[in-house]
């Protein structure tokens, strides 16, 4: 994610119609953009492990390309297609921290690329971006099926969150979540390599029945619960999980700034400015109080 974050606002610099604004040039910039975010990451993935960069193959679809460039092996046509998926499904999702943080500055007639990176920086924070690298730490810290339950109920009588379980948005199963898990079953049996997804699964169960027992309320698996047990026997490291998600992000991300800057949404542009009325004399927990000048140190 930090290399995202320091590239793609210089991208610019290699764009001579970056100045330009008509919907056609923003459109031809999301194109651009989508395919190298992709294409940043994989060379990122390849350097970083000291491995020669590949470069893209025309003849290979966006999915089936990402993988090639991270591994070095044309993935199987059905790996391909769940890796596709799964990206549709992390693409687009309503007015979340990155998009909003991206149409905020959209809305101030910046360019394309500070945007975008506007939306890194915000999916770059743990409580937004990194959702299923800690899915897939809990996973490798629990091992094993027969040591779920103990888990579970540590962490619920410690009042922590299980990660991947619950949303702000859901009062039900994500959607997103229901396709991810056949996808997880499906590659799981199709490799041979079925711990990660039993392991999710026994973990999803148990969570609900636990939740339920202790607070007579339901909780749902999210988008990040299945996700990284497709991405890990994928053979994708869990600290590029967040940055797969810029890959498949970008897409929502322009849709959003494009339909901000062009009054897709509204009669015309608008600068975003939230009301903000100040109401008392709170100055956060430390409680702060005017001191005069000739008593400050």
């Amino acid at each position: 994610m930090d290399v995202l974050q320091s590239v793609i606002p210089m991208l610019v610099d290699f764009d001579e119609e970056s100045p330009i604004k008509p919907k056609e040039i923003r459109m031809k910039q999301s194109i651009s953009l989508i395919a190298k975010m992709a294409t940043l990451v994989a060379y990122w993935e390849r350097i970083r492990k000291n491995l020669d960069m590949i470069n893209p193959d025309e003849d290979l679809s966006h999915a089936a390309n990402f993988l090639y460039m991270l591994k070095g092996e044309i993935p199987d046509e059905e790996t391909a297609r769940d890796f596709d998926v799964s990206l549709i499904l992390h693409a687009e999702h309503s007015f979340n921290a990155s998009t909003f943080a991206a149409r905020v500055v959209a809305s101030t007639h910046a360019h394309m690329y500070a945007c975008i990176g506007a939306a890194l920086a915000a999916l770059s924070g743990e409580l937004h971006g990194g959702a299923n690298t800690q899915v897939m730490k809990m996973l490798i810290e629990i091992d094993a099926i027969e040591r779920v339950e103990k888990w579970i109920r540590t962490k619920f009588d410690a009042g922590e969150k299980i990660m991947g379980m619950g949303h702000a948005v859901y009062k039900t199963i994500d959607p997103r979540a229901r396709i991810l898990s056949i996808i997880s079953e499906n590659l799981a049996k199709r490799t041979g390599n079925t711990k990660w997804f039993e392991l999710s699964r026994k973990i999803d169960s148990v969570s609900r029945d636990e939740f339920k027992r202790r607070k007579n309320k339901e909780i749902y698996p999210n988008v990040d619960f299945y996700s990284p047990s497709v991405y890990y026997v994928m053979g994708i490291d869990p600290d590029l999980f967040t940055s797969i998600f810029a890959v498949s992000r970008i897409s929502g991300w322009c849709a959003h700034i494009i339909e901000e800057q062009c009054a897709q949404a509204q009669p015309e542009p608008a600068l975003y400015r939230p009301d903000a009325d100040y109401i008392g004399n709170y100055c956060g927990i430390g409680e702060c109080k005017y001191m005069p000048l000739d008593r400050r140190k």
